[in-house]
Protein backbone atom coordinates (compact mmCIF):
# COMPACT_ATOMS: atom_id res chain seq x y z
CA UNK A 1 0.00 0.00 0.00
CA UNK A 2 1.57 3.81 -1.13
CA UNK A 3 0.07 7.04 0.39
CA UNK A 4 -1.59 7.29 -3.11
CA UNK A 5 -3.91 4.73 -1.83
CA UNK A 6 -4.72 6.22 1.62
CA UNK A 7 -5.61 9.53 0.20
CA UNK A 8 -8.66 7.92 -0.93
CA UNK A 9 -9.48 6.27 2.25
CA UNK A 10 -12.48 7.86 4.19
CA UNK A 11 -10.09 7.54 7.74
CA UNK A 12 -8.78 9.78 10.46
CA UNK A 13 -5.47 8.58 11.97
CA UNK A 14 -1.98 9.78 13.31
CA UNK A 15 0.85 9.52 10.82
CA UNK A 16 4.78 8.97 11.81
CA UNK A 17 7.15 8.20 9.58
CA UNK A 18 9.69 5.26 10.08
CA UNK A 19 13.24 6.91 11.03
CA UNK A 20 12.90 9.92 13.52
CA UNK A 21 9.24 9.94 14.08
CA UNK A 22 9.54 13.61 12.87
CA UNK A 23 6.67 13.51 11.03
CA UNK A 24 3.83 13.32 13.21
CA UNK A 25 0.51 14.86 12.01
CA UNK A 26 -2.94 13.89 11.75
CA UNK A 27 -4.29 12.14 8.10
CA UNK A 28 -8.35 12.92 7.58
CA UNK A 29 -9.16 11.21 3.98
CA UNK A 30 -10.29 10.94 1.91
CA UNK A 31 -8.40 13.95 0.37
CA UNK A 32 -7.65 14.13 -3.66
CA UNK A 33 -5.35 15.95 -5.13
CA UNK A 34 -5.32 18.50 -8.47
CA UNK A 35 -3.11 17.41 -11.33
CA UNK A 36 -0.37 20.03 -10.27
CA UNK A 37 -0.47 18.42 -6.83
CA UNK A 38 -0.13 14.74 -8.45
CA UNK A 39 2.76 16.26 -10.27
CA UNK A 40 4.17 17.92 -7.10
CA UNK A 41 3.90 15.58 -4.72
CA UNK A 42 4.76 12.46 -7.19
CA UNK A 43 7.95 11.05 -5.49
CA UNK A 44 5.68 11.12 -2.11
CA UNK A 45 2.87 9.79 -3.15
CA UNK A 46 4.73 6.37 -3.77
CA UNK A 47 5.68 5.59 -0.60
CA UNK A 48 5.23 2.55 0.93
CA UNK A 49 2.77 2.68 3.72
CA UNK A 50 1.78 0.31 6.86
CA UNK A 51 -0.78 0.62 9.47
CA UNK A 52 0.57 -0.35 13.18
CA UNK A 53 -1.75 0.28 16.36
CA UNK A 54 -3.53 3.43 15.79
CA UNK A 55 -0.95 5.21 13.64
CA UNK A 56 0.03 5.22 9.39
CA UNK A 57 3.68 4.32 9.14
CA UNK A 58 5.31 6.35 5.98
CA UNK A 59 8.51 4.64 5.12
CA UNK A 60 11.20 7.07 4.46
CA UNK A 61 14.28 5.20 6.25
CA UNK A 62 16.78 4.35 4.40
CA UNK A 63 20.68 3.50 5.01
CA UNK A 64 22.25 6.40 3.22
CA UNK A 65 21.61 10.00 5.27
CA UNK A 66 20.71 11.64 2.29
CA UNK A 67 18.08 9.38 1.05
CA UNK A 68 15.83 9.26 3.91
CA UNK A 69 16.07 12.92 5.30
CA UNK A 70 14.72 14.04 1.66
CA UNK A 71 12.33 11.20 1.75
CA UNK A 72 11.43 12.45 5.05
CA UNK A 73 11.12 16.27 4.02
CA UNK A 74 8.89 15.56 0.90
CA UNK A 75 6.51 13.24 3.31
CA UNK A 76 6.37 15.95 5.66
CA UNK A 77 5.71 18.95 3.00
CA UNK A 78 2.68 16.29 1.43
CA UNK A 79 0.78 15.42 4.97
CA UNK A 80 1.70 19.18 6.59
CA UNK A 81 0.08 20.28 3.23
CA UNK A 82 -2.61 18.24 3.52
CA UNK A 83 -3.80 19.73 7.19
CA UNK A 84 -3.56 23.19 5.75
CA UNK A 85 -0.14 24.24 6.75
CA UNK A 86 1.05 25.85 3.34
CA UNK A 87 0.68 29.22 1.88
CA UNK A 88 -3.45 29.32 0.75
CA UNK A 89 -2.23 29.72 -3.07
CA UNK A 90 -0.21 26.39 -2.99
CA UNK A 91 -3.41 24.46 -1.44
CA UNK A 92 -5.28 25.87 -3.89
CA UNK A 93 -2.82 24.34 -6.51
CA UNK A 94 -2.24 21.12 -4.98
CA UNK A 95 -5.74 20.15 -3.59
CA UNK A 96 -9.29 19.73 -4.51
CA UNK A 97 -12.18 19.85 -2.21
CA UNK A 98 -13.83 16.46 -1.43
CA UNK A 99 -17.44 16.38 -0.77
Amino acid sequence: MTVRDILKMNMDIDVVDDATEELYIAFCGPVELTGEGEKYFAEALDYTVEFSNRYLIVHVDDPEDAVWEHRLEKAKELFLSLAGYCPMSDYDKWIKEVG
